[in-house]
């Protein structure tokens, strides 16, 4: 880890595959939160491709319910949103 990398929790969401969306939990290490998050989205790899997720200063705060640092969502998810 570089001197001035943190480390940081992600909890992601792929695409439907083909009915739910397979959850997973990583840690990243980045300059800031969107860098950790860029690198993240950069360097996911499953089969149906990233559908949405949330960067935590911790793992911690994020079974707290604490807000994330930084959010990634496809353009899909986003339209999704804007219809809820």
């Amino acid at each position: 880890m570089e001197e001035n990398e943190k480390e940081y929790f992600v909890v992601a969401n792929s695409f439907a595959a083909p009915i739910v969306s397979d959850t997973s939990t990583s840690y990243v290490k980045g300059v800031s939160p969107d860098d950790a998050l860029s690198g993240f989205v950069e360097s996911y790899k499953h089969v149906c491709g990233l559908y949405s997720a949330n960067l935590y200063k911790s793992a911690d705060d994020y079974h707290r319910g604490e807000k994330p640092l930084a959010k990634f969502r496809h353009s899909k998810c986003i339209e999704i949103e804007k219809v809820i």
